[in-house]
C-alpha cells in the first residue's frame, strides 16, 4: 500500500471527515447521556454497510473487579462496528469514547459549547479534543480503507464507547461481550504521540474529625480545618518520597508521574462554629506497575501517622475513604509489535518519528492490557492541555493526520 494513495483518498473524504466530526460534537453526550450521539454513529456506520453491535449494557458489569462505581445509570448504549469476516480474534481495535465532561460555565465559552464550528483551520466544541475528533478519525479510517479496495481476510473494529470519562464503562462492556484484536489503538489525544504507558489513580476521601464550639469560644473546640493541616503536609511528603525511587524508560527523570492532588474540601456548617468535621476529596497517583492495594496500605498509614505528632488525631483518627474512579495502571510491552507498525505509518506517512513515552493520567488502555490481555497504544489528535478546558479545540492538520495514519495501520495489518 503507498502512503500516497492514503493521502490521496483521505484527501478525498476530508469533507466527509470534518462534517462527521462536527456532528459527533453538536450532539451532546456528557458522561451518562451518550444514547442520543450513539443512536446517530451507529445510523451513520450502518450507511457504510458495517456489522454494527449497538447493545444497552447491562447491571452484571457492576460485579467486575475494573468496574468504577460513579453513581450513574449502568444502563447505556455501547458500539462496536465490524469490517470483514467474524473472526474470533480481529486483526485491529480502532477506540474511542464517546462521552464528554460537562462544559461548566457557559457564559466562560466563546460560543455555545454544543455549537460546533471549524475556525482558523480549527475544529472547536466540548469534545472536540477529547475525543470526538479521534474517534471520527477511527470511522473515517474504515470508510478509506474500503474505498482503497482493501478486501479483509481478517475484521477491523471501531469501537465508540461510554463512560470512560468516570471509569471506563464502555470499554469494559466491550471486553465483557468478547471483542478482541491482536492490539488497540485508542485516539485519546496525544499530539500524535505514541503512549503505551499510563498511570493510575485512585480517589479517596478523607474524614478529619474536629470538635465542635461557638467561634467566641474556639479554645473550648477543635477545628478540624487546623488537623487538616498536618495531614496534608504528610501527603506532600509522601508524594516526594514516592517519586524519589521511581524509574522508568518512558517517563523523564524527576516527572510527576503519579500526582498526589486535594481537589475538593468542604468543612463547618455555620461561620461562628468551630468545623467539627472536614471532608477533603482528591486522586491519588498509581505508578506503572504498582500494586493498587499495596499503594492504598501505604497511602491509609501515612494518615494515620498524622496522629503520631497529635492526640487529638491519636484519640481520633481520620478515616480514609476510597470511592468512584480506582484505575489501575497499565503497560504495553515495548516490543509489542502494534508498537512498531504504528511508528512505522506515521514515520512513512509524516517523515518524522513519534515521540513515544507515558501519561501521569488514567485511560482505557489499562483495561485492554489487563483484563483482555492484549496491547494497546494511546495515539490520536489533540493536546491533552485543551482536554476538559473552556473553549476547547483541535487543529484540523492534526485530524486529517490521525486519519491517515489510521487508514494505513488498517492496511498494513490486513496485509498481512
Amino acid at each position: 500500500m503507498n502512503p500516497n494513495h492514503v493521502k490521496e483518498t483521505i484527501g478525498s473524504l476530508r469533507d466527509e471527515l470534518y462534517q462527521l466530526a462536527l456532528e459527533l460534537v453538536r450532539t451532546p453526550s456528557v458522561t451518562g447521556d451518550e444514547d442520543t450521539a450513539q443512536d446517530m454513529l451507529a445510523g451513520r456506520l450502518r450507511e457504510w454497510d458495517l456489522d454494527v453491535d449497538l447493545w444497552t449494557i447491562e447491571s452484571g458489569i457492576t460485579s467486575h473487579r475494573a468496574y468504577c462505581d460513579d453513581g450513574l445509570p449502568v444502563e447505556r448504549k455501547n458500539l462496536v462496528a465490524r469490517w470483514g469476516p467474524r473472526d474470533e480474534t480481529a486483526a485491529l481495535i480502532l477506540n474511542g469514547h464517546i462521552d464528554v465532561v460537562p462544559p461548566g460555565e457557559r457564559e466562560l465559552w466563546d460560543a455555545d459549547p454544543f455549537d460546533a464550528r471549524i475556525h482558523r483551520e480549527a475544529l472547536h466544541g466540548r469534545g472536540s479534543c477529547d475525543m470526538k475528533a479521534g474517534l471520527a478519525a477511527c470511522c473515517i479510517a474504515v470508510r478509506a480503507a474500503m474505498k482503497l479496495g482493501i478486501e479483509p481476510k481478517r475484521s477491523i473494529l471501531v469501537q465508540s464507547v461510554v463512560g470512560e470519562e468516570t471509569g471506563g464503562l464502555g470499554t469494559l462492556a466491550a471486553i465483557e461481550r468478547g471483542y478482541r484484536a491482536d492490539a488497540a489503538v485508542i485516539a485519546e489525544p496525544t499530539s500524535l504521540e505514541m503512549c503505551p504507558v499510563q498511570a493510575g489513580a485512585l480517589s479517596f476521601r478523607l474524614h478529619v474529625p474536629g470538635k465542635a464550639a461557638h467561634g467566641a469560644m474556639r479554645a473550648w473546640g477543635v477545628s478540624a480545618v487546623e488537623k487538616f493541616w498536618p495531614v496534608f503536609r504528610k501527603l506532600e511528603a509522601f508524594e516526594k518520597k514516592r517519586h524519589q525511587g521511581f524509574r522508568h524508560p518512558f517517563y523523564e527523570e524527576g516527572q510527576l508521574v503519579a500526582p498526589l492532588s486535594v481537589g475538593k474540601v468542604h468543612a463547618g456548617n455555620w461561620p461562628s462554629t468551630v468545623p467539627e468535621e472536614l471532608v477533603a476529596e482528591g486522586r491519588f497517583g498509581i505508578f506503572p506497575g504498582e500494586d493498587c492495594d499495596t499503594a492504598r496500605r501505604a497511602f491509609e498509614s501515612v494518615v494515620r501517622a498524622a496522629g503520631d505528632d497529635d492526640d487529638w488525631l491519636a484519640k481520633n483518627p481520620v478515616v480514609v475513604e476510597w470511592f468512584e474512579g480506582q484505575f489501575e495502571p497499565g503497560e504495553t510491552a515495548a516490543d509489542a509489535p502494534i508498537l512498531e507498525e504504528l511508528e512505522t505509518c506515521h514515520h512513512e506517512l509524516l517523515g518524522t518519528q513519534p515521540r513515544m513515552h507515558g501519561v501521569p493520567y488514567g485511560s482505557d488502555l489499562r483495561l485492554f492490557t489487563r483484563y483482555a490481555e492484549m496491547p494497546a497504544v494511546l495515539y490520536g489528535p489533540g493536546d491533552v492541555a485543551l482536554a476538559h478546558a473552556t473553549n476547547e479545540w483541535l487543529p484540523l492538520d492534526e485530524l486529517v493526520h490521525a486519519a491517515e495514519v489510521f487508514t494505513y495501520l488498517v492496511a498494513t495489518k490486513l496485509d498481512r
